[in-house]
């Protein structure tokens, strides 16, 4: 008897291992995942760290929609069933309210609506940025002016919450789906109706980074048998490139350079659209490369006396990543970097090699695209210098340069000349800087009304025209010290449908024509699945940025010669590139383009030199993760009620069919002796060790692509049936056993029943 009970505590703990096994099918049934989920991350500084993370196993809340303040405070008041985790309207998520869900410890997480179009995007009216209203303070040029630091002069994003760099120790999501957001606002737990049961959801997002990037890094870089990545720096590359290819060795005050930001943030790093800041900026420098480099091609200009260098910086909305190691590369006489053939066309063979002080004058795009009717520009200097243009307006002498990637250039070098342009004289007339609302719909630019339709000309492209027209003139008028041309430089209808396309491809879907007349085929295949324009966030230094990939191939078309593939000019040299494109013939074998355009490093040198506590570079660094990901239970009384009714059914049923072979079994059981017996017993353990076998075989995984760039992996099992059908045959000689072991008890009683086999006849 002792060994019969034996038999049935093996099963019974082989079969809890089973269960644990498969708890993840069990869950699939209870739980709808989501998929357009964008994260908010955890990332850290010298000193702090921001952004949000869960635990390792998830936060889990009641499902609550928040449409206004009254639906916060009743959650504070009258909720019964925390923790809760509130669906934001889009624009209902701001700092105050999280502040008091947070303070009164009544939230485990939070989901924000972040459909970008439709019914549910509601912009905030009053504005909404959550960056803080001095951007980047402290990195610039004037953080030792005791007149002009820390903003005191102006508060540039005034009105601004820093909500991006504040830590809120839950995890926060938002949702870009309609149809899932549909489905979580029908189920959502009303105040009236909050009955059992009520809608949970669970949020995953385990970041592994901890209170600042040196206690970070030193974990990474911690000795071991492995490398652990706890988090990474931010960075990637930037893009310059001349309108020729230059010449060495420089003079001093001798090469003219237009520059903008690639990058742009928001609280969630993957919904930057950056339309304002800075996307028109890009916009107006590709413009511009393409008006000079168009006339370049045809011969309608000659070279200027001076070089023209675009540059376009990666990082600038974390403390001027870009910019910062452009400028520390000219003082360790290292850019362009010794890694690349930077040998020039002369005789001397002499390396090209590029400091501040061979900079003539610097003209930095910054926000662009709310101009007033007029469209004219606001010219900021640094004070005590004061050079405009036809087109601009001088901003107020007596207020220093509003952040700009300029501000590292004259912190290395004060005697830079140079001016940035803007859309505002003193504070930003952008309500939305560094947020997911600063898209299209706030400048009125252009937007498809069907998938494959692409509207160029507006308004908004019509102002970006002008400005490039008088951006175009500045910069070879300055290359040609100061002279007028006597040659008019304007922008054609081309160029023009070449601005909306641009505002198309950067704000609306990748899968655009101006992209594939760029890329390579390889990378055109690539596009067609792509119905997002790409992210604007710099992201770590690990990875590579695909919209810095774009940015390089537009300046190479638009500032190169083009070529068919099969002439000898198409070649590189000394300064010069070659790379394959498709060009505006879709049925063509493609071109080849030659121009002068590069990357550079835009990883922060506080990383080359290993000062994670640097107060004079960015040690921005982006925490690593576990899976990110999001489910929900929801109620729905008719499928309740439905799969009640079915699974007492199939229990009753299954019940039947177990007793019954279960009797038939244990008769057979007690009948049998010896070896017999032996038998029946083995064959239970191997069936046991066959089950084990199939438990803990491993399972195929593949991965499905999700929205802001995750992966999840799905989990494919082929040995289910064989799993399943061994369970079975296991459930029955368990129950088996347990009949015969009930019987034994009853010895006494049924003695000789169990000892007579006369006694069973059928």
């Amino acid at each position: 008897m002792a060994a019969k009970f034996g038999v049935l505590m093996v099963y019974l703990i082989f079969s809890s291992f089973h269960a644990a096994g498969n708890g993840d099918k069990v869950a699939q049934k209870i739980y709808e995942d989501l998929t357009g989920i964008i994260p908010c991350v955890v990332l850290t500084n010298a000193t702090s760290q921001i952004g949000c993370t869960s635990s390792i196993n998830g936060h889990v809340g009641v499902l609550h929609y928040v449409q206004n303040s009254s639906d916060v405070d009743w959650i504070i008041k009258k909720g019964k069933h925390a923790p809760y985790v509130p669906l934001f309207a889009s624009d209902q998520f701001d700092e105050e309210l999280m502040r008091k869900l947070v303070k009164h410890k009544k939230i485990s997480g939070a989901l924000v609506i972040a459909v970008p179009f439709g019914k549910y995007r509601k912009t905030p009216q009053s504005g909404f940025s959550p960056d803080y209203e001095c951007p980047n303070n402290g990195f610039g040029a004037y953080s030792d002016n005791s007149k002009f630091q820390n903003c005191k002069k102006v508060k540039w994003n005034k009105g601004g919450n820093g909500m991006s760099f504040k830590y809120y120790n839950i995890p926060i999501f938002a949702l870009n789906k309609e149809k899932e957001v549909d489905d979580l606002v029908k189920k959502h737990n009303s105040q009236d109706e909050a009955q059992y049961p009520l809608c949970g959801v669970q949020l995953k997002d385990f970041m592994y980074a901890a209170k600042d990037t040196p206690t970070c890094m030193r974990k990474t870089y911690m000795p071991g048998p492995t490398r652990n990545d706890f988090c990474q720096p931010l960075g990637d590359q930037n893009v310059w490139g001349s309108l020729y290819p230059i010449k060495a060795p420089l003079n001093d005050s001798e090469v003219v350079v237009l520059a903008t930001k690639m990058d742009s943030s928001s609280f969630f790093h993957d919904l930057s659209p950056g339309v304002d800041n800075d996307g028109t900026g890009i916009i107006v420098a590709l413009a511009a490369a393409r008006v000079l480099g168009a006339m370049k091609r045809n011969g309608s200009i000659p070279a200027p006396k001076n070089p023209i260098v675009f540059i376009f910086f990666q990082g600038e909305s974390w403390d001027y990543i870009g910019s910062s190691r452009m400028v520390y590369d000219m003082e360790h006489n290292d850019f362009p970097s010794d890694d690349q053939t930077w040998k020039v066309g002369n005789e001397s063979k002499e390396s090209f090699k590029m400091k501040t002080s061979n900079i003539k004058y610097f003209i930095e795009l910054n926000q662009l695209g709310l101009l007033d009717d007029e469209g004219s520009l606001w010219a900021h200097t640094d004070p005590g210098t004061s050079t405009t243009t036809a087109r601009q307006k001088p901003a107020s002498e007596d207020q220093p340069l509003p952040p700009a990637s300029f501000q590292r250039f004259l912190r290395s070098n004060k005697n830079i000349p140079g001016v940035v342009l803007t859309d505002h004289s003193s504070v930003y007339t952008n309500k939305f800087y560094n947020s997911r609302f600063d898209d299209l719909y706030q400048v009125r630019g252009n937007f498809p009304k069907e998938k494959d339709t692409v509207y160029l000309l507006t308004d908004f492209t019509e102002k970006l025209a002008k400005i490039t027209a008088a951006v175009a003139k500045a910069l070879y008028q300055l290359a040609n010290d100061g002279q007028a041309s006597d040659f008019e430089i304007n922008v054609d209808n081309e160029t023009k449908a070449i601005i909306g396309h641009l505002a198309f491809c950067f704000f609306n879907r990748s899968n655009c024509p101006l992209y594939r007349e760029v890329f390579t085929k390889k990378n055109r295949d690539a596009l067609k699945t792509l119905e997002k324009p790409f992210p604007r966030y710099v992201s770590v230094n690990v990875t590579s940025n695909t919209f810095t990939t774009a940015i390089y191939s537009l300046l190479l078309y638009f500032t190169g010669f083009h070529w068919s593939p099969h002439s000898e000019k198409c070649a590189s040299s000394e300064g010069v590139v070659k790379a394959s494109m498709q060009g505006t013939d879709q049925g063509s074998g493609g071109i080849c383009v030659t121009g002068s355009v590069f990357f550079s490093p835009a990883l922060s040198p506080a990383f080359l030199l290993n000062k994670f506590d640097s107060t004079e570079y960015s040690t921005w660094a982006e925490s690593t993760g576990h899976f990110r990901k999001i489910q929900h239970g929801g109620r729905n009384d008719d499928i309740d009620g439905m799969a009640l009714v079915a699974g007492m059914g199939v229990g009753v049923l299954l019940l039947l069919i177990f007793w019954t072979l279960g009797i038939v079994g244990c008769v057979a059981l007690s009948r049998a002796e010896g070896p017999q017996k032996n038998g029946v017993v083995g064959i239970f353990f191997l069936l046991v060790v066959l089950t084990l076998a199939l438990i803990f075989w491993p399972r195929k995984t593949k991965e499905e692509e999700l929205a802001g760039g995750l992966a999840k992996k799905i989990e494919v099992d082929e040995l289910v049936i064989p799993r399943t059908v061994l369970v079975v045959f296991l459930c029955i000689f368990a129950l088996i056993a347990f009949v015969f072991l009930a019987l034994h008890w009853m010895e006494p009683i049924y003695s000789p029943a169990l000892t007579s086999r006369k006694t069973y006849t059928f």
